[in-house]
């Protein structure tokens, strides 16, 4: 199984992002819900959020253990510009 991309990366709480995980494995392709727990612009943990069961929740869960390191890289430089949309989008909700 490997990870092909992560899109649609955007903030869902105040220290919380999620984004949809391409995966593949052999031949079949499936999107998973990451969901990603911050800590200003770190990510301090990554868990699997929603997802057709074109996988097992076991193995996704293991992949992402396994590759946490290198998912949190990852995601490092999509932080800023997702919390600054998010800052935005609050501003415009709540300007008069």
């Amino acid at each position: 199984m490997q990870l092909v991309a992560i899109e649609n990366f955007r903030m869902i709480d105040r220290n919380k992002a999620a984004g949809a995980g391409q995966f593949r494995e052999g031949q079949t392709d499936a999107s998973v819900e990451l969901i990603f727990y911050l800590q200003s612009n770190y990510c301090v943990t990554v868990k699997v959020g929603r997802h057709d069961k074109t996988f097992f929740q076991e193995k996704l869960d293991d992949f992402v253990h396994e590759n946490r390191v290198e998912l949190k890289k990852m995601v490092a430089p999509m932080i800023p510009p997702a919390r600054e949309a998010a800052r935005k989008a609050w501003m415009e909700q709540y300007r008069e």
